[in-house]
């Protein structure tokens, strides 16, 4: 019976020790009995929690003048998360394309977008893929990496895609650029606006054709000696086939805009105002060209409709 007695008090004393062991201080003196909030859990365990986490890609209006695209996180999980950091990967688009803001809490139910810088386009054929990297904290402190499809909402992204391409192929035959700054003059008692559009032939193959060119939101095109509005746009049908390429100098095509709008908020407003749309035939193929201002010219044309329109 004192045998056994001892043995008991021994197994006690090793637990003990065992016990203090395990709840001993750290280097700064507090106990190590918790876990670290910020800690990672084992590989997957917390990214099952965002099983519901869906995402999505589309482009707004402003986002074209941007340059950008939105990811939308739908976050139809039970579990609040932070985003860290969030990148898209996208089979059309050089990549990855990553978003400057972070720290962006999503709670169960919600939805969050986040602008991506556009990637230069990809064109090699195939199908469009993309797919968005997620490093997030968890509410409980878990972190981890989460990725997941993006779908392209309404198709916009393949058609950015195919629009991009198209002009990739334009600007190896010819390249289409504002040059210089507007000439004002008064046309009748109008003032209208004289824009020099640069035409440089490049190396490619093919056959290009410059077919039209549009109004703006903000500029409309009209006849350089009669003043006459075109609603429909200038016609333009300059041919650049393979003879005149590559030896060949600039073409300079010039365009008489005056005011499409004089409300207040004509120039406040304004987004594409000064981005003109080219209608082109590459090889019997449609598509269209966009040529923006620079942003001296722009600041000139914005001068230029705020006086013309004082003026009417």
């Amino acid at each position: 019976m004192r045998q056994l007695s001892s043995r008991v008090i021994l197994a006690l004393a090793v637990l003990l020790l065992a016990a203090c062991s395990t709840a001993g201080p750290t280097s700064d003196g507090e106990t190590n009995s918790a876990a670290p909030a910020w800690s990672s859990s084992e590989p997957g365990a917390s990214a099952r929690q965002l099983v519901g986490v869906q995402a999505s890609v589309y482009q707004s209006r402003l986002d074209v003048v941007a340059g950008q695209l939105e990811v939308q996180l739908t976050n139809g999980s039970d579990t609040g998360f932070t985003v860290l950091g969030l990148s898209l990967e996208s089979s059309g688009f050089e990549s990855p394309m990553t978003s400057q803001l972070s720290n962006i809490s999503i709670g169960s139910g919600r939805v969050v977008d986040l602008p991506v810088l556009l990637g230069p386009a990809v064109c090699t054929g195939g199908r469009l893929e993309h797919t968005v990297r997620l490093d997030y904290v968890l509410d409980d402190g878990q972190v981890g990496t989460l990725t997941v499809p993006a779908d392209d909402q309404g198709g916009r992204i393949v058609d950015l895609h195919d629009a991009e391409c198209f002009e990739q192929e334009v600007n190896d035959l010819a390249t289409l650029s504002i040059t210089g700054l507007p000439e004002v003059r008064t046309l009748g008692e109008a003032l209208v606006a004289d824009l020099v559009v640069e035409v440089t032939p490049g190396g490619g193959p093919g056959v290009l054709e410059l077919v039209r060119v549009r109004n703006t939101t903000l500029l409309q095109l009209i006849d350089p000696d009669t003043g006459e509005r075109r609603p429909e746009g200038r016609q333009l049908d300059l041919m650049l086939p393979d003879a005149i390429r590559g030896e060949a100098a600039p073409h300079s095509v010039v365009l008489t805009v005056v005011p499409a709008r004089c409300d207040a908020h004509a120039v406040a407003e304004d987004k594409q105002g000064t981005r003109f749309r080219f209608d082109v035939e590459l090889d019997g193929r449609e598509g269209t060209v966009g040529v923006s201002a620079p942003r001296e010219v722009t600041v000139e044309l914005y001068d230029f409709v705020q006086r013309a329109c004082q003026e009417a």
